[in-house]
């Protein structure tokens, strides 16, 4: 990857260049859509799959709270409303009966995030979808390579996107993707992508900018550089083997912890392969598990903030009694492809600790 980043620094062509295409190219061989699209961030490629979805102000568009502000940030970026979708229970996936309850005239997408590397219910959600003529994007930010009877998560979709920010499967430093099924909408993304140029055309052949050239749809400034997609193309050799030990540490620490009371894993379907951006777990006393796992040394967190408490959506904080459990219980722990057999048992210790001192403190409050 060094050497990549130094070739292009010193080619000059940090903004634009022949590394751009070679991570899309790269990309589309991993996933399950054919027409990829990179952006400046995967906000970016969110907004764009909104508007080529045709999501006009005021349309809403279906989603669920617990996920991050860089999902559900394009919603209120394209002046659309988040209609606020529960989770299944004891589960972090979003409710297909609570999706379809939600459903209304003024519903135009679906937003499906598969939390955390852990696949959601897409082929379910996408015969929904059909049936209601809507629009299904499938956020895979943190989900590249998990897969759901065999199949990549973000085949369904109409449009599927993707993050390499420092803490992805493919760190690009920053950077995003629109995948895309029809390749129509990927022709037009790529001229929106840059401010609605067609860069095929948009030269004479003298050097100069043509003035034949129409711009018929003004766009934005939402590409990814080529220093990016240099550094990002360096991982794909990789990809593969850091993702098997990802999922090696995982199964590792499901079995260390197996049993234990007080620590619930999210379960996983038997047809999902989740890529496990962290471990999920559920937990009784979060605040206090997270502060003992912390003191030992394990960065564990409680993931995201719901989104639906933020006064910049329209509409407000919903009554979504699911998600209001899953605020409350989850936390997730490192399980990444860097740490070792003896790290994962250090963090399974470090578990059994935090669920013990929180069980004795329980007893000591009751007395």
């Amino acid at each position: 990857m060094d050497v990549v980043a130094l070739d292009i620094l010193r080619s000059g062509r940090i903004a634009s260049g022949e590394w751009v295409a070679k991570f899309e190219d790269a990309l589309k061989g991993v996933i399950g859509l054919p027409h990829v699209v990179s952006t400046v961030d995967m906000t970016s490629a969110l907004f764009l799959a909104l508007h080529l979805a045709d999501v006009q102000p005021g349309d809403e568009v279906l989603t669920t709270a617990f996920a991050c502000l860089s999902t559900n940030s394009a919603i209120a970026h394209s002046k659309a409303i988040p209609v606020w979708v529960d989770v299944s229970p004891g589960n972090v996936s979003m409710s297909v009966a609570d999706l379809e309850s939600k459903i209304s005239e003024k519903t135009k997408a679906v937003i499906l995030y598969h939390v955390a590397g852990y696949p959601g219910p897409a082929r379910e959600i996408s015969e929904l979808c059909k049936k209601y003529n809507l629009v299904l994007i499938e956020d895979c930010d943190n989900a590249l390579l998990a897969a759901q009877n065999g199949v990549t998560v973000g085949s369904y979709a109409d449009f599927a996107i993707y993050s390499f920010y420092p803490n992805r499967q493919i760190n690009a430093t920053e950077g995003g993707a629109l995948a895309c099924r029809n390749e129509a909408m990927a022709a037009k993304a790529r001229r929106l992508r840059r401010f609605g140029i067609d860069f095929g055309t948009f030269r004479a052949e003298t050097g100069e900018i043509n003035p034949l050239s129409d711009i018929p749809e003004i766009g934005w400034g939402v590409t990814m550089n080529n220093l990016c997609s240099g550094l990002g193309y360096a991982q794909f050799e990789s990809l593969n083997t850091r993702r098997d030990a990802t999922i090696r540490n995982a199964q590792a620490l499901s079995s260390l912890i197996s049993g234990v009371q007080g620590l619930t894993p999210v379960p996983v379907r038997e047809s999902d392969q989740p890529v496990y951006w962290v471990f999920l777990i559920l937990v009784e006393d979060q605040a206090r598990v997270l502060s003992e796992l912390k003191k030992r040394g394990v960065m564990a967190s409680s993931v995201h903030q719901r989104n639906d408490v933020y006064s910049g959506f329209e509409g407000g904080a919903k009554y979504l009694p699911n998600t209001d459990v899953l605020q409350s219980s989850i936390i997730g722990v490192p399980c990444g492809w860097w740490l070792t057999e003896v790290d994962m048992v250090f963090i399974a210790d470090a578990l059994k600790e935090a669920v013990a001192l929180q069980a004795a403190y329980a007893v000591d409050s009751q007395s």
